[in-house]
């Protein structure tokens, strides 16, 4: 999300098979989606750890399409799923938000994916990104059974679930972290506490909370609510 706030577009991530590859790109460009096409689980996985998407939609016919929305699966995966099952009543166990049989039809699809814009609008809530640029007070990281404090690590963006960090140096993937920060425009000491989900050479890494505690979540919580713009999705 911007300085200013503005909302960014809506983005989806299609794992599909060609025959139904097409009708899915048409319904979702024409609901105001930027579509990006995967050719298979891995490389959806890849494109997720890049790029934050609001909706995903996944043949469950494809290998390895259902570890991608399984329990346990990574954060930093779409939250809001369809899935493209096959016309069969087998039952699956995943966290797909919506289920469309095949093949899939123009109008069912294109009434599922204007469902999707309900839980995509909390999800958005809880996970846009405010752009921020504030130096840690504390910082201490644990890893591998150690502890050690790491200086000059700066917020650069935050939200309800995570944050972005720049440290001095590229910290470990999957580390936990605690860090201490002033709430931009309040004087409000906050204190986090999360896990590495990605990093990289520059520095920059993501950060995925951990339960906070409920004083230190009202806080982030009332901080943002006081600066993200309540921007309605489409319907």
């Amino acid at each position: 999300m911007s300085q200013s706030g503005e909302m960014a577009a809506l983005s989806a991530l299609v794992l599909s098979n060609p025959e139904n590859a097409t009708l899915v790109k048409s319904v979702l460009v024409a609901h105001g989606f930027q579509v990006v096409n995967a050719d298979d689980a891995t490389a959806a996985m890849d494109l997720c750890k890049r790029q934050r998407f609001d909706l995903a939609v996944y043949d469950t016919e494809i290998s390895g399409t259902l570890g991608l929305a399984g329990n346990g699966s990574p954060a930093f995966l779409p939250r809001v799923a369809i899935g493209l099952l096959p016309a069969t009543d087998q039952p699956i166990s995943t966290r797909l938000h919506f289920l469309v049989r095949k093949p899939v039809g123009k109008e069912l699809f294109s009434r599922t994916v204007k469902a999707a814009f309900a839980p995509i609008a909390v999800d958005r809530r809880a996970s846009l990104r405010q752009q921020v640029s504030v130096s840690a007070s504390e910082c201490t990281l644990f890893h591998h059974g150690g502890r050690r404090k790491t200086e000059g690590v700066r917020i650069v963006n935050l939200s309800l679930t995570g944050m972005c960090l720049h440290a001095q140096e590229m910290l470990p993937q999957g580390a936990s972290i605690e860090a201490a920060f002033t709430l931009p425009g309040t004087g409000l000491l906050v204190r986090t506490v999360g896990r590495i989900v990605w990093a990289h050479s520059s520095g920059k890494c993501g950060v995925q909370f951990d339960r906070l505690n409920s004083g230190e979540q009202q806080k982030l919580e009332d901080w943002l609510d006081a600066v993200l713009p309540d921007s309605p999705l489409p319907v």
